[in-house]
């Protein structure tokens, strides 16, 4: 019985997809990473590539505790991808440049075992999910998993919400349907690939982003680790931790939030500055409270918060009188902190603070609850910062992440008929990315600064930048200098007029150097960092 012509289509030869082979290696290799330091990278690499003399020389990123290490572009180096196809034939013969339809390649982050891939769907980003490595990166070319007979039918499939997904679990039902981040890959120019007897493809490396995964970050919960734990309960203040009764400052003392103002000045007739000063421990407590934990908010964990505060008292001494005998007024603490807020932090206007003498004993269970609750307080804190995690942000305060790429060409159908085929590379060693602040030994930019003492010079700088001032800030400004050092300049009432000030980016820019040499050296004191920071060599004089 004849088999259908279709049957007897031979099967096509395999294709290789292996990073840059020299000096005649035949098995396949993991994805090449050039490090350029040229200022046309892409012109110097195809020059390069053109020459196989050239191909054992191209330059690779340094290791450093096992693994590559990665600059970015902002420290003036560049990263290539590059590779060579070729078939699986006697003679290995390269790839006929004309059966590849598309190419590309994938940067995914190690986790343990698992590589995940970076996943967007359109204009959202999902971050990074493990994935089935196997599928194709892009959504619209994974096909159907079934055919039930009607495409609507198709899309129901239990098998093909898994290509739907990339075959992520967090996003098994999710009905979007997302793709990996690709980065193009770049057959590179025949004469390039005639060059060097192979058929070669390159892509630049992103290694920076400013994209946002919309998930945020999954942070390990404040306190889960003992060590970390008794950090935290030390850094509580003392106000919030097990403690017999605690003398308050000022007690019985009444005062206003203009009389607090006057008296961080020094200014005021009802609080002396050294008065003020002895408050310093309650204005802790109350930062603390506010800006740590945000226990004056309304979310639940503040709320949790308030409710472990509430048990809490302030004590007064109330003497005898009357015919009433001496007895000891008890009030809540929560409420003393709040009118103490307004007062001393929000400088609410018309607002009054009256001293206790005590702050009540704090039972070793009250401490307990109070610091739970800091801990749930954190969390929400943290998740408020840091809403949303950056591609190539680092993972909590652990090592560096690590990351890999994978190359893959896709090849057109062998016949009219048939399916493609996806190819793919291995992964590329191990690397990771340099933090913008480290120096990359590229070249340092120079920026002149003008000479202060050449007049005819500065007569020449015009100013090149203006600031617009609200009438207050500008009579603030045009108070006595030794007045703003003592906090004593005024604003007025704001009916005065506003101002326009000019003034020069360079003489700004040599201000600030001035003054940076200052902190510099009062600071090495602490940090010993000159021999790193600062380095002035001499400018040879110009030679006629």
């Amino acid at each position: 019985m004849n088999q259908p012509q279709s049957l007897r289509h031979p099967l096509p030869h395999p294709v290789h997809l292996s990073g840059l082979r020299a000096g005649g290696a035949r098995q396949p290799a993991p994805p090449l990473i050039n490090e350029r330091r040229d200022q046309d990278f892409i012109d110097g690499l195809l020059a390069e590539l053109a020459d196989p003399q050239r191909h054992a020389a191209l330059a690779t990123p340094a290791l450093q505790d096992g693994a590559l290490r990665l600059f970015q572009p902002l420290q003036r180096v560049f990263n290539l991808l590059v590779l060579e196809a070729f078939c699986e034939q006697p003679g290995q013969p390269r790839l006929d440049p004309r059966q590849i339809d598309s190419s590309g390649f994938v940067l995914r982050r190690l986790q343990g075992q698992r590589k995940l891939a970076w996943l967007r769907q359109g204009s959202r980003v999902f971050g990074w999910e493990a994935v089935d490595e196997a599928l194709d990166p892009a959504q619209e070319r994974r096909g159907w998993a079934a055919r039930l007979g009607h495409p609507a039918l198709n899309a129901r499939a239990p098998s093909q919400q898994r290509l739907r997904s990339a075959g992520s679990e967090r996003l098994a039902h999710s009905s979007a349907a997302v793709s990996e981040d690709v980065q193009p890959l770049f057959i590179a120019p025949p004469e390039v690939c005639g060059g060097a007897g192979k058929t070669l493809l390159y892509g630049m490396l992103r290694v920076s982003s400013g994209e946002l995964s919309e998930t945020g970050p999954s942070p390990t919960r404040f306190g889960s680790d003992a060590a970390e734990r008794a950090l935290l309960r030390a850094d509580l203040s003392l106000f919030l931790q097990a403690h017999e009764a605690l003398a308050l400052p000022l007690a019985g003392r009444s005062f206003s939030s203009e009389d607090a103002l006057l008296a961080a000045r020094g200014a005021s007739a009802t609080l002396s500055k050294p008065q003020f000063d002895t408050l310093a421990g309650l204005l802790a407590l109350l930062q603390q409270l506010h800006g740590e934990f945000d226990a004056f908010g309304d979310g639940a964990a503040a709320q949790a918060l308030q409710a472990a505060l509430r048990p809490l008292r302030v004590e007064t001494d109330i003497a005898a009188s009357g015919g009433q005998p001496a007895r000891v007024e008890r009030r809540s603490a929560w409420g003393f902190l709040i009118e103490a807020k307004a007062v001393l932090l929000d400088a609410e206007a018309g607002a009054r603070l009256t001293m206790p003498q005590r702050w009540g004993a704090v039972s070793g269970a009250e401490a307990d609850a109070i610091f739970e609750a800091t801990l749930a307080c954190l969390q929400q804190q943290f998740a408020a910062v840091l809403p949303a995690a950056g591609r190539f942000d680092a993972p909590g305060s652990g090592p560096a992440p690590q990351y890999v790429v994978r190359a893959f060409v896709r090849l057109k159908p062998a016949r009219p008929g048939c399916a493609g085929r996806l190819v793919w590379s291995d992964y590329s060693a191990p690397f990771c990315i340099a933090p913008w602040f480290e120096s990359s030994g590229a070249p340092v930019p120079l920026i002149p600064l003008p000479d202060l003492f050449d007049r005819a010079q500065l007569r020449r700088i015009k100013p090149s930048v203006a600031f617009a001032l609200s009438p207050k800030l500008a009579k603030l400004l045009r108070s006595k200098a030794d007045e703003l050092i003592e906090g004593k300049g005024d604003a007025g009432d704001g009916l005065g007029l506003g101002w326009i000030c000019s003034f020069s980016l360079p003489i700004i820019t040599l201000c600030a150097f001035i003054v940076l040499n200052i902190f510099l050296m009062l600071l090495n004191l602490i940090f010993f960092w000159l021999p790193f920071l600062k380095i002035c060599i001499p400018i040879p004089k110009a030679k006629e």
